[in-house]
């Protein structure tokens, strides 16, 4: 099953939004971000695919600064394959 990832270039943006998408009620966790792709953090926010339309109307409402994307993983594939999708 593919999941979602949210990245920041800050920590510390990336740590606020995973507090806000958990008191909301969402299932997330904090993992290292992939290597394909860059940024200045090192971590990121996973979440599950079915809450992406809610989770991408909170990132839009609190207009982070260091927001860089929204990542489709489908690990399916041997290597898996890394989308952008917002």
């Amino acid at each position: 099953m593919p999941y979602y990832f949210i990245v920041f270039s800050s920590r510390s943006q990336t740590l606020n939004f995973f507090k806000i998408l958990v008191d909301c009620g969402f299932k997330a966790n904090i993992i290292n971000s992939p290597q394909s792709v860059s940024s200045i953090c090192n971590i990121c926010i996973k979440f599950f695919p079915k809450d992406f339309e809610a989770i991408k109307k909170l990132i839009i409402s609190r207009n982070f600064s260091s927001f860089a994307g929204v990542y489709k993983y489908d690990y399916n594939t041997r290597s898996g394959v890394i989308k952008k999708i917002f």
